[in-house]
């Protein structure tokens, strides 16, 4: 964990996200993060088995679970459109993420890519 948080303060440590971030790791405790990463882990398992029953990433269903995925980030920060999409690309392009995902699932990165982009595409098209 120490690794992965260092790596992130040299690549995100200047941006508003990381520090509240920080500063909401901190409040929540071991207690709170441990609970916020259960919940995380679930909605995975929720995600994996829509992939596994067939659904399609930009379904309505999927689409729902990934409304939490979002919002699930406001634990840690306020996330952005912006922000999902690089995460999105993250999951499949970085292989420590994707390997998380796909230990869950085989195709689960790709899946979650799909479905977080077309969550940040749709979501920009209905503010405009």
């Amino acid at each position: 964990m120490e690794i992965y948080t260092e790596e992130a303060k040299q690549r995100w440590g200047h941006t508003e996200a990381f520090k509240q971030s920080q500063e909401r790791v901190k409040q929540m405790g071991k207690a709170g993060l441990a609970k916020v990463l259960e919940e995380a882990g679930a909605l995975t398992q929720e995600i994996a088995a829509a992939m596994k029953n067939g659904l399609a990433p930009k379904s309505e269903e999927v689409q729902k679970l990934i409304t939490r995925h979002y919002d699930g980030l406001r634990a840690f920060y306020e996330p952005n459109l912006q922000m999902y999409r690089g995460m999105a690309k993250m999951y499949v392009d970085d292989p420590r993420f994707k390997a998380n995902y796909e230990n869950v699932a085989v195709g689960l990165a790709e899946y979650m890519r799909d479905g977080m982009l077309h969550y940040a595409n749709t979501q920009e098209a209905n503010k405009s």
